[in-house]
């Protein structure tokens, strides 16, 4: 019996031994904060996955139906409130302001589902390749002038429609703007208060579910939209390879997408079901994952490589739009919107070695 019993205790201490190493250390903890768009949704099904577990890292998500904006509102009045998000240029150039962030990587690319959309009756949609530079975009400067349109200030939408604008010779001199997000902006078209509205996925399909019509979308215009994920300097300090981590387990999600995406499509519903409490069709999600484009590892790397006394591809985007943007200022004294050229010089950084440190990453877990 006594020899029964330490041969017990012996056996619990090896069991103890290989159990207590993987309980004992909590994986390092990295709080983000994601839009309720593809791109956050990728990060939700790495969350569901396990990949961070995976990679060796805890991500606490939060999912926000929200704007960029909001994101550099959020951590300039909280600094805690995430150490990483994902925004375009145009919220991350507008809203870093006295904050020092990193650009470490790219989730997607918004160009394909960010557009313009108006009424299928809309005069806009009788001329199409006014432009010949741009055959496929609706409108003329005669559809378009005096008309209406809603957008919600200083994000992606707006920065389309002043692109849009651009090949018509115009500028918002030419219409009336009503600053208004996705959901309101839509509402306002359908009730005829506005002429056209500035959007972006997943609203869009709210949009077209009513009819509405595309008249142009970023992409049609070369307007580029990269969602980057932005990191706050002082958190890289101490924790670039938690950073690598999380930067490696979004990775795994792009490369499911890339290898099957209409396997995901399910995933997709049940994510808008859940941050968005609307009914989104099959059709819808499978249609919208196809139109976003997922950028492979060794892309980004090449993005992001500067040769020499260069610029690389994403340190060239960045500088154009910051150098000089054009934004939808508004003008509180005269009630009145106007466009306005403004030069933001912001202390933004760029660096490829968190997406080097997860090649590393992924290339062992893959051994």
């Amino acid at each position: 019996m006594y020899y029964r019993f330490l041969r017990f205790i012996f056996a619990c201490v090896l069991l103890l031994g290989w159990v207590l190493p993987a309980q004992a250390f909590d994986l390092p903890r990295i709080k983000v904060t994601m839009l309720m768009e593809h791109e956050g949704f990728l990060m939700w099904y790495a969350k569901k996955q396990g990949f961070d577990k995976q990679v060796g890292v805890n991500i606490d998500l939060t999912i926000l139906d929200t704007n960029g904006i909001d994101m550099m509102n959020r951590h300039r009045e909280n600094p805690s409130s995430w150490d990483v998000t994902c925004v375009t240029s145009i919220p991350l150039i507008v809203g870093s302001n006295q904050m020092p962030l990193e650009i470490v990587g790219i989730a997607n690319d918004e160009s394909n589902t960010t557009g313009i959309y108006v009424k299928p009756d809309s005069e806009i949609l009788k001329d199409k390749g006014w432009n010949e530079d741009y055959p496929d975009v609706y409108g003329s400067p005669e559809s378009i002038k005096g008309k209406t349109f809603a957008v919600k200030n200083l994000t992606p939408g707006a920065y389309v429609l002043v692109k849009y604008l651009e090949i018509f010779d115009m500028d918002f001199s030419d219409i009336k703007v009503v600053d208004l997000g996705g959901k309101e902006s839509i509402q306002t078209l359908e009730k005829g208060e506005v002429d056209g509205i500035a959007i972006l996925s997943p609203d869009t399909y709210l949009a077209e579910s009513k009819g509405f019509k595309l008249a142009s979308t970023a992409d049609d215009i070369d307007a580029e939209l990269p969602m980057m994920f932005t990191v706050d300097k002082k958190y890289t300090e101490d924790h670039g390879d938690v950073i690598a981590k999380m930067l490696a387990a979004y990775l795994l999600s792009v490369e499911a997408q890339i290898e099957n995406p209409r396997s995901l499509t399910k995933d997709y519903q049940k994510f808008l079901r859940k941050y968005s409490n609307y009914e989104f069709s099959k059709e819808f999600c499978e249609y919208d994952i196809l139109r976003h484009s997922v950028i492979p590892l060794e892309t980004q790397l090449k993005m992001f490589e500067k040769k020499g006394n260069g610029k690389s591809s994403i340190h060239k985007l960045e500088h154009t739009m910051a150098s000089c943007l054009m934004l939808l200022m508004y003008d509180s004294s005269t009630d009145n919107y106007s466009m306005t050229a403004k030069r933001v010089k912001n202390p933004r950084f760029i660096t490829d070695k968190y997406l080097k440190q997860a090649r590393r990453i992924l290339s062992n877990l893959k051994k």
